[in-house]
């Protein structure tokens, strides 16, 4: 992609609204571009990250937990992973490329230097991601719900199982002493 084209994607994510170009120049001239094929993992829950990804084209799910359960679907112009940009954290879900998918990597160290020459985005930013966290955890916390809520209805299902079979010990016992 050429550089402009790079601009106008970064444009249309919304951590970056309203950035002057001067911004999305540094910002794009730094990224890195990466092709991922259908399946390909960009990375993997509870591993460090260095860099938020932007979206090209294609698609990424987000994935957690044991079986893997989808927690968000990201497409163009999104961006995941925003807090590594900033600050030292691993990833808390696994992302993976749904389809054919490119991305630019925007690193930790090339998001800070931004940052250092246009100290006046801070503020705007820290409400953006603010913000975009907490919708993350808000997904994160219904799937925990709905999880534990199958677990309850499995264990529920496990006693009412043992109550019918000691009903029917019971009255076989009772049977036999007649």
């Amino acid at each position: 992609m050429s550089l402009d084209t790079d601009i106008k994607l970064l444009s249309r994510v919304r951590l970056f609204e309203g950035f002057d170009p001067d911004h999305l120049r540094l910002l794009a001239f730094g990224a890195e571009a990466r092709a991922l094929g259908q399946g390909t993992i960009l990375y993997r829950q509870d591993t460090p990250s260095d860099g938020g990804y932007v979206i090209v084209r294609g698609n990424v799910d987000l994935t957690s937990g044991l079986q893997d359960s989808i927690v968000s679907s990201y497409g163009a112009s999104a961006l995941i992973g925003e807090m590594a940009m900033i600050s030292e954290t691993t990833h808390a879900a696994t992302a993976v490329a749904t389809e054919n998918t490119e991305v630019l990597k925007i690193t930790r160290p090339l998001f800070l230097r931004m940052l250092n020459e246009y100290p006046h985005l801070a503020a705007i930013l820290q409400k953006r991601i603010s913000d975009s966290v907490n919708d993350f955890t808000d997904k994160l916390d219904r799937i925990r719900a709905k999880l534990d809520h199958a677990s309850d209805l499995a264990n529920r299902a496990a006693t009412a199982k043992a109550a019918a079979r000691a009903a029917r010990t019971t009255s076989a016992n009772t049977e036999r002493e007649k």
